[in-house]
């Protein structure tokens, strides 16, 4: 896939077998209770992983990450992996890992698994909805929300990603013809706090048992990423004019990358 072009059979087998987009900081120590714990819960399914995650992690944590049930996942057509490098390239505050993780997430209608809560941090900048519990997580809890979550992304995906994706190019192209005034930020904030709103009642509806007061510390345990507030803002900042021409040009298949991602933090009880 990604530079060769769509590779159908193994993209239709992903979607299949697929149940999450792995991630957490490559700069800190692996959480090897919860690496343990995705790889005796899912021997016969796949937890997937960006390219650029496996580039960024430690090299005695590389051969973890190579093996069952961990599986690279890469952009499934050039489109996305064009996007995905001109965001990038146009954006060094963010690391690539994270831009790739949470669009390939999309991608793959999957929603992300942060390994240890430590990590959560990186992605927080994304969190436009997120859900603190007290609720103590045994197993079999853990297992139960990341099947909820697992549908939350499935159930809204292609109402999101038709509608975002023709906003967001309507945007590009006026941005591209010079054309940055108050309309376009009226409809910039328009669909992004419609997307904020889904997160929030999607969230609340579907993780009703987590508000559910436990002896546990307060801490995240569910959260929404959208990664359209940074591609809106880089559209409407003339030095990235390079990114509303692609936009612009682009095809329908781009709006696979435009979901927003459900997000479960997982963090083992000790």
């Amino acid at each position: 896939m990604g530079k060769g072009g769509l590779n159908l059979p193994i993209y239709v087998s992903l979607l299949k077998n697929l149940r999450a987009i792995a991630f957490f900081n490559p700069k800190s120590p692996l959480p090897q209770n919860e690496v343990n714990w995705l790889k005796r819960k899912f021997k016969y399914r796949n937890i997937g992983i960006s390219k650029g995650f496996l580039k960024a992690v430690k090299p005695e944590v590389k051969s973890i990450f190579s093996k069952q049930p961990f599986r690279i996942v890469e952009p499934p057509i050039v489109e996305i992996n064009d996007f995905i490098e001109i965001v990038s390239e146009l954006n060094t505050k963010v690391p690539d890992y994270v831009v790739e993780s949470i669009i390939l997430a999309s991608c793959y209608v999957n929603p992300i698994i942060v390994v240890g809560r430590e990590s959560f941090q990186i992605l927080s900048q994304f969190a436009v909805w997120n859900l603190k519990s007290t609720a103590e997580l045994p197993d079999i809890e853990i297992k139960r929300n990341f099947r909820i979550i697992g549908y939350a992304i499935l159930d809204f995906h292609e109402k999101v990603i038709t509608k975002t994706y023709k906003v967001l190019k309507e945007v590009a192209e006026k941005v591209k013809s010079g054309e940055i005034a108050d309309d376009v930020t009226s409809v910039i904030e328009e669909i992004l706090d419609e997307r904020r709103k889904m997160a929030q009642k999607d969230g609340e509806k579907r993780f009703w048992r987590l508000r559910q007061t436990g002896r546990r510390e307060e801490r995240i345990v569910i959260a929404y990423l959208d990664i359209l507030p940074m591609i809106s803002k880089m559209l409407t900042q003339r030095q990235h004019i390079k990114l509303a021409d692609f936009i612009a040009g682009s095809t329908v298949n781009l709006s696979m990358a435009l979901s927003l991602v459900p997000t479960f933090i997982l963090q083992l009880e000790t």
